[in-house]
């Protein structure tokens, strides 16, 4: 964890992350890149850290969050993966 932060309890934990959940679903057309850094920082951990924990390289973290590089679907998953949540396709209905 980013030691900029303090210990969290784990109801201190489930919250953030129920709360980021929240905001991931009412926004279901933010980028890609802009989730993984969402995810990222409200897990609390430097991108060191979440890249060795997904199993991708640092450098590959940091290129995808700055819009850089485009990822695969399996980086995309392995990103995801610490949230539980897994890569999908999202239909707006049209009015």
């Amino acid at each position: 964890m980013d030691k900029r932060y303090a210990t969290l309890t784990p109801i201190e934990q489930n919250q953030l992350r129920a709360a980021l959940m929240a905001r991931l679903h009412a926004a279901p057309d933010l980028p890609i890149p802009r989730v993984i850094r969402e995810i990222r920082k409200t897990l609390r951990f430097t991108i060191p850290e979440y890249a060795q924990i997904c199993g991708v390289s640092p450098r590959t973290l940091q290129d995808i969050e700055r819009g850089v590089s485009s990822p695969t679907l399996d980086t995309v998953e392995k990103l995801l993966r610490p949230m539980g949540m897994r890569a999908g396709a999202v239909v707006i209905p049209r009015p």
